[in-house]
């Protein structure tokens, strides 16, 4: 329980996803806070560059934790979760604890590490849209932008990916986003699982992905959205776009595009316009 209770404040109305709420707290409190007006977790990045989006000159562009996680284990891969195990309130009291410490929170065995590294093996095969767990490509620091790595930004931000690497190099002018993870020695000298939270740094720092994070402990502010309003709404849109059958998906499009989109800036080769050719004529038919 709270030792003192700290309301969420309204922080916006976002169309076609609800209301964003915001709570300023160490994280296990703000997790609590948001919890006690049904809002289970805190806003996902996918929907928080969705925010950002539709609002972008708002207060939604300062950063915030978001939902995922990163997991780090002795000599394995950095893992990136859609539902990160800190959500766990008994976990994330721990690492807040850690953190005053000025430590990162690291379990006693590889236990939570493997069960995630687990989920991630089963989706590695799946569209980077559609993974629960992404598998990173570096131990290291590394950049995202749309000759390298592509996949992961559209692991974490799925439909709205495009649009937001757009707003984001309109706003900072540049052609990347930074993910930032705990240096490969301290992971590789402890047994346990290292766990940090993302913080999806502000719109108007170059919305770099943090996991190298030991601020648990401070007033940073968490973000969530009602999932009253924002479920209702995106429910509400799904049943209107079912009424109307189209002969090919999002999914279908958002491949046809990237394709050109490739070949057009030379990531490609030209031979993928065989594909678009082939959606093309089965319209047709």
């Amino acid at each position: 329980m709270l030792q003192t209770l700290i309301k969420p404040k309204l922080e916006a109305e976002v169309e076609g996803l609800g209301s964003v709420y915001l709570t300023k707290a160490s994280f296990d409190q703000s997790l609590e806070s948001l919890r006690s007006i049904d809002i289970e977790n805190p806003i996902s990045a996918r929907d928080l560059a969705y925010a950002r989006i539709k609002k972008p000159k708002s207060s939604l562009r300062y950063g915030n934790y978001t939902r995922e996680g990163f997991l780090g284990l002795k000599n394995e891969p950095y893992l990136l979760a859609l539902n990160s195990p800190l959500l766990d309130l008994e976990l994330a009291r721990k690492a807040v604890e850690a953190n005053r410490q000025g430590n990162y929170f690291v379990t006693n065995d590889s236990e939570i590490y493997d069960k995630y590294r687990e989920q991630a093996e089963q989706d590695k095969n799946k569209e980077p849209e559609e993974r629960n767990v992404l598998i990173l490509p570096e131990r290291e620091i590394f950049d995202v932008s749309r000759n390298k790595y592509w996949g992961v930004l559209q692991g974490l931000l799925k439909d709205q990916t495009e649009e937001y690497f757009d707003l984001n190099k309109r706003t900072n002018n540049y052609d990347f986003i930074r993910c930032y993870l705990i240096n490969k020695d301290f992971i590789d000298n402890r047994k346990g699982s290292v766990l940090t939270q993302l913080r999806f740094h502000g719109l108007d720092d170059r919305s770099d992905l943090n996991g190298d994070d030991r601020g648990f402990d401070y007033s940073d502010g968490v973000r969530g959205v009602s999932e009253k309003t924002g479920e209702a709404s995106r429910a509400q849109e799904t049943k209107h776009k079912q009424k109307i059958e189209l002969p090919y998906t999002s999914k279908q499009l958002n491949k046809i595009h990237n394709i050109i989109s490739g070949v057009r800036e030379g990531r490609l080769p030209a031979s993928k316009l065989e594909k678009v050719a082939e959606f093309l004529e089965k319209l047709k038919q």
